[in-house]
């Protein structure tokens, strides 16, 4: 007797088998499906940044939820993990029908992505994928959907766009050439002919972003290497600040002057902190993805111990731009510039020119003549 019983259950387990994948097999029932419906930020912090993940599901078995669904969601850029979790038990009712996956963004792995941001020409490759694990009677399956996208900034070319608005010929403040009898007054003229920024190198702590220069002088008499001063904002987070004494040449030295009615072409090494960068990226996510950037330059020189800036009298040149990315936000991405304007700043003062060696003292016996 139990025999039997045993060999008739038996029976019907495999018949129930046999049915199911009958019935799977000509598409009555199928494995769940999954894959991504949306992406939104959340909460943000000073160390968390949120991640809301819309999943779609697929239950293509009319009155018949799987025993078991369990969803997993991983989120990439330039192949730099930020971002995974996952769901267990997920309640899959007949038909379409979504849940949401909430995880944090890794803080730690920002500074890698930035970096390969920044190598990638400010490309990355968005990379989401979302795999359903799911199983029904006898049947299991786990397919998985990935979402790909290029997401850009224009950080290079926002830059580049505030340096070159001090192309063109400046006349500077007066400086005194001579003592005594000898002494005369001259306006000296320089000539910003061209401009260029983009990036160095780049490491996992720091970012370099080379201002290039070409310095025309007009004059009857040489003039000193330039000193850069400048900084950053973005969103009011300081993201790069840089003193006259704290940048470096990429070639040549600062005590080569500048030959009459010579050019020379001069290229600034500006040095951004990774981690900065990362504390922008917060307040660009809590901002819906729109940055308040800000750019401010000025370049002085010291003649006969005189400091003469351009824009002249101890002014800097400061541009105000709306920067957009789409990384989440149904939006569309791009820069606009709001404003350039010259603004007061302070010139560096004599120990920084000295620390410099850019300094020139032109010669006194003989005076130039200045048309």
């Amino acid at each position: 007797m139990y025999r039997k019983v045993t060999t008739v259950c038996l029976a019907v387990g495999v018949g129930l088998i046999v049915t199911v994948g009958g019935l799977f097999a000509v598409g009555v029932l199928g494995i769940p499906d999954a894959g991504l419906e949306d992406n939104s930020w959340g909460a943000v912090s000073d160390e968390e940044i949120e991640v809301i993940t819309t999943v779609w599901l697929d239950n293509p078995n009319p009155g018949l939820e799987p025993d078991e669904l369990t969803v997993e969601y991983a989120l990439a850029m330039n192949g730099v993990d930020l971002a995974d979790g996952s769901a267990a038990d997920v309640a899959v009712p007949s038909g379409n029908t979504t849940t949401e996956l909430r995880t944090d963004l890794r803080y730690d792995r920002l500074p890698a992505w930035w970096v390969s941001h920044v190598r990638n020409g400010e490309v990355s490759d968005l990379q989401v994928g979302v795999t359903a694990h799911a199983a029904l009677g006898p049947l299991e399956g786990s397919p998985s959907h990935t979402y790909e996208d290029d997401k850009r900034t224009e950080l290079e070319p926002m830059i580049a766009d505030a340096v070159a608005g001090q192309e063109g010929e400046h006349s500077l403040s007066p400086v005194s050439l001579g003592s005594g009898p000898q002494r005369q007054l001259v306006e000296p003229t320089v000539e910003i002919r061209e401009t260029e920024a983009e990036w160095g190198t780049v490491t996992d702590e720091r970012t370099e972003l080379h201002l290039s220069v070409d310095v025309h002088n007009p004059n009857a008499y040489p003039l000193p290497t330039p000193a850069l001063t400048g900084e950053m904002e973005f969103n009011n987070r300081s993201v790069a600040e840089w003193k006259a004494t704290e940048v470096e040449l990429l070639d040549g030295t600062y005590d080569e002057t500048i030959p009459p009615q010579r050019s020379r072409e001069i290229t600034f090494v500006v040095v951004l902190d990774n981690d900065d960068v990362v504390d922008w990226f917060a307040t660009h996510v809590d901002n819906e993805e729109v940055t308040d950037a800000e750019v401010r330059a000025q370049f002085a020189m010291n003649v006969n111990g005189e400091t003469v800036t351009i824009p002249e009298d101890e002014a800097a040149i400061n541009c105000e731009y709306d920067l957009r990315t789409d990384i989440f936000v149904d939006q569309s991405a791009g820069l606009d510039r709001n404003s350039c304007e010259i603004v007061p700043w302070a010139s560096p003062d004599d120990e920084a020119f000295e620390e410099l060696g850019a300094t020139l003292e032109v010669p006194v016996d003989d005076p130039p003549s200045i048309d």
